[in-house]
């Protein structure tokens, strides 16, 4: 119904309608009892004889009398005349944030400012187990001070609140919607929302995400034609980076607005109030976000001079020091401290693990420096000299430094790759007695009492945390490593690394391990323990694509403690809380010979240039831009070996190249889904995803002669890899070989197109039928050797060994096993390995790619 200027309804006097609100009609209203305005929500004549709509109308008065709180709006009665229920609530002077934000973008303070205050007044709802499920511009309203009133509880379900406490509101109202039931405003649901899933708080977070996208850009980020279309969009597509709308825009209001927009409720806040202190930390520094935000920092462009490097560290570390603010804004303790970096190695190479010894002063670690063998060093802070131990012939790492004055090393290069043999040693010197095999990179630490080891290990395709050695604590197809004591010993953090990495904890006690972090796409170095144990840290690679220090609780809390350009590795953390961080700066290197050519051609586009595919006759590359260049997910670019300039063919890591040029197959992931195989068009098309089913974990791939099929290497769930051939167009993948096989050459298929080379290990390959015929072994492979290519004639394999720093190839008969040095390949960068080696089947053309590393080991004083 509509109520005329002058009509009354209940003891109000109707002024003036303010338009529609939620479920029902708003009217500006004079209670004259008090002598005050009001705001009077009726519901309308259709639907009060709704048994459903009068009951959520009723569930939204009284969620939201409940609330006490400034940012809230005040209900101050609900009443019914006759047959009409409504309810009488604070009127607030002033617009709607989508009436503010109707003109194009906001500026950056207001949108804190309000974004701050909408915070507030939700994390008071969610700890009262109010979930408000239809959040939109239209539900905030800014009075005239600058005073936000979060509206409209009218879709407000009750839920647990936060702190797991039962709320008195269950008394007071129940839910009234079931799941796979959809309500909300569609532009602003979440993922959960739109496919009618159970929600809970961090729904609301996501809307709160995509309203702050919206007045920070001035667009929707999800608009789309129709209400299926935007629905969907929300459920699988990635918006448009807020960096790119709008570039002042500060990178911790951008994290703030991405984190309450991933598409899984569990890489969101695990409190709203967390969410609230977040922004309300930035609000408090916003002078210092704007103006870090404007510092101009210089690009790596194709022209860049080589500096030394001590001066390119001490650079990245002076920079990454005034952007250190960054990341103590929007941690949940925000605690004023200057960090110091001290500088403990100063030779060229790549640093290995890192540890204190239990003085806390003497400094262990693993190096190559100048293309020696990897050996264990000795330093203090005050010396800038370090002394190698002569642990004998061969490579060696450090693990862990026992209290009782006994290290544990790992020998390199003794068993599979990725593992080594355990050996202890005194820290005074000594021959290494070896103790343990199948030892994982860094995979083992001292007990606090320093008599037992914790030790991850290869059991077969699983890998196992044990403690003490040869009890099983946890047993994984993922790869578990760098095991850390707790303080107190009765914990275990480690790593678990599959399609995404976790940093785990586990109790001795119980026996019982669980995830404090995960989803991480790369993590590296060590996760420590703080030495009060409240906290673990580690290092992994964030959304902006380098490796930066975080850390979490137990209880799950996640805070960025510091990033720099360049990556950094945590090893580990002293007593007296110093940290030992390693900082690695990476040059991309990619180079290739062209056919008819005698020189090589610096083939890198970005920053993280990495070969996939070469085309038959040389002129073609396909290949991923794997760093911060290439984006969030990765970037599939094809080239010219002639030097012209690189095409974004899309999204995702490249696999290979049709031999008819006109497709290529990447791998896509997405947040909150598995990885996909799909095929990009070089020219006019469309994308085709590749029907793979519930496989998962996927490898290396290669075409088929007719570029109709692929091959490639899938697990499935809890089962080792194989290799699968797929039609492109067909329904389902089949089954190549047993499991155990991989991919490892993207020239993996036989010229006539009925063999595929399938690796089970360093030195070990078959060639596997595609249709029928016999699988026939490969002898004649040396350890650590790997087919990269077929020979035209179909008789021979190029094959190449990946430790080799010279890059020799050599030719290998398949029916004599016989060899002959085919062609040697020196890498522009020396005593740096190649990582990717291509090579046409004439052997005429090549492209390789190598990742020089520049290592700085840093004692770091003052971290929070």
């Amino acid at each position: 119904m509509t109520l005329a200027a002058g009509s009354r309804l209940g003891p109000y006097e109707i002024l003036a309608p303010l338009g529609a609100g939620g479920m029902g009609e708003v009217y500006r209203a004079r209670d004259p009892r008090l002598g005050r305005e009001v705001a009077l929500k009726v519901l309308p004549g259709e639907v009060t004889r709704d048994p459903d709509r009068l009951s959520r109308f009723e569930q939204e008065a009284r969620a939201a009398s409940a609330l006490n709180h400034p940012n809230i709006i005040t209900i101050y009665e609900v009443g019914l005349s006759d047959t009409t229920p409504f309810i009488a609530m604070e009127l607030v002077d002033g617009k709607t944030l989508r009436e503010l934000s109707a003109s194009g973008p906001m500026p950056v303070r207001r949108v804190i400012d309000i974004a701050a205050q909408v915070a507030e007044g939700l994390a008071k709802a969610h700890g009262a187990g109010i979930v408000h499920r239809d959040l939109k511009p239209e539900n905030v309203m800014v009075s005239k001070d600058g005073y936000v009133k979060i509206l409209d509880f009218g879709l407000a379900k009750l839920a647990e609140p936060e702190s797991g406490q039962v709320s008195a509101m269950l008394t007071l109202a129940r839910p009234e919607t079931h799941p796979g039931t959809v309500l909300g405003t569609v532009g602003y649901m979440s993922p959960e929302q739109a496919s009618g899933q159970p929600l809970d708080f961090r729904s609301d977070q996501f809307s709160f995400g995509s309203i702050l996208y919206e007045v920070a850009a001035g667009q929707k980020p999800f608009a789309r034609k129709t209400a299926a279309e935007t629905m969907s969009a929300i459920i699988r597509e990635e918006p448009e980076p807020l960096a790119k709308l709008r570039s002042d825009i500060p990178p911790p209001l951008r994290w703030i607005v991405e984190r309450c927009m991933t598409k899984d409720p569990e890489e969101r806040y695990a409190s709203t109030r967390d969410l609230a202190r977040d922004l309300e930390s930035v609000r408090d520094h916003i002078s210092e976000v704007t103006s870090a935000a404007e510092t101009p920092l210089a690009r790596p462009g194709r022209g860049r001079r080589r500096v030394s490097p001590v001066l390119a560290g001490a650079t990245l570390l002076a920079i990454g020091l005034g952007a250190g603010w960054a990341a103590r804004a929007i941690s949940r303790r925000v605690v004023a401290s200057t960090p110091s970096f001290h500088r403990v190695t100063f030779r060229r190479g790549i640093l290995a693990n890192a540890r204190f010894a239990t003085d806390g002063q003497t400094i262990l670690y693993g190096a190559n420096w100048e293309g020696e063998p990897s050996r264990v060093y000795l330093t203090r802070p005050e010396s800038p000299e370090s002394r190698p131990f002569d642990f004998g012939p061969g490579d060696f790492d450090i693990l862990a430094v026992s209290p009782l004055g006994e290290l544990a090393i790992l020998a390199l290069k003794k068993g599979p790759a990725g593992t080594g043999t355990l050996a202890r040693v005194p820290l005074a010197g000594g021959i290494p007695r070896e103790a343990i095999e199948g030892v994982t990179y860094a995979g083992a630490d001292w007990a606090p009492d320093g008599k037992e080891l914790a030790v991850t290990r290869l059991a077969g395709d699983r890998t196992r945390l044990e403690f003490p050695p040869g009890r099983v604590l946890r047993e994984s197809t993922d790869y578990l490593a760098v095991p850390r004591f707790s303080p107190g010993g009765d914990r275990i953090a480690f790593t678990e690394s599959g399609e995404s990495g976790a940093v785990m904890v586990i109790d001795l006690a119980g026996g019982k391990a669980k995830a404090l972090s995960s989803g991480w796409r790369n993590l590296a170095g060590v996760p420590c323990w703080r030495p009060d144990g409240r906290e673990v840290w580690f290092t992994a690679v964030g959304p902006d694509k380098v490796l930066a220090l975080f850390a979490v609780t137990l209880s799950g809390e996640q805070r960025l403690v510091t990033r720099v350009p360049g990556d950094l590795e945590l090893d580990d953390i002293s007593r007296d809380g110093r940290v030992l961080l390693a900082h690695h700066a990476i040059l991309s290197v990619m180079r290739g010979l062209a056919a008819g050519q005698e020189k090589e051609r610096d083939l890198a586009w970005l920053d993280g240039s990495v070969p996939a595919d070469l085309s038959a006759d040389g002129k073609t590359l396909l290949f991923s831009e794997t760093r911060e260049g290439g984006g969030a997910s990765s970037s599939v670019y094809l080239r010219k070996t002639d030097g012209s300039a690189a095409v974004r063919l899309g999204d995702g890591s490249a696999l290979a190249l049709s031999p008819d040029g006109k497709w290529v197959l990447a791998l896509q992931s997405a947040k909150g889904l598995t990885n996909r195989l799909v095929v990009l068009p070089t020219g006019p098309g469309a994308t085709k995803l590749v029907k793979t089913g519930s496989l998962r974990g996927f490898g290396g791939a290669a075409w088929s002669p007719d570029s109709r099929r692929v091959v490639f290497s899938a697990t499935e769930a809890g089962r080792p890899g194989r290799l699968f051939v797929c039609e492109i167009e067909a329904a389902a993948p089949r089954v190549v070989s047993p499991e155990g096989f991989g991919i490892q050459t993207v020239g993996a298929i036989s010229p006539d197109g009925r063999y595929v080379i399938g690796t089970e290990g360093p030195g070990k390959a078959s060639l596997f039928p595609l249709e029928k015929g016999e699988v026939r072994p490969v002898s004649g492979l040396e350890a650590e050797e790997r087919p990269i290519q077929w020979s035209a004639d179909g008789l021979s394999l190029y094959v190449h060994k990946g430790s080799d720093v010279l890059g020799k190839v050599w030719l290998l008969e398949l029916s004599t096993a016989k060899r002959r040095l085919f062609r040697e390949i020196r890498p522009a960068e020396p005593a740096h390995k190649l990582e990717a080696l291509l090579l046409t089947r004439d052997g005429k053309s090549y492209v390789y790619s190598a990742s020089p590393t520049l290592s700085e080991l840093f004692v770091v004083e003052g971290l929070r």
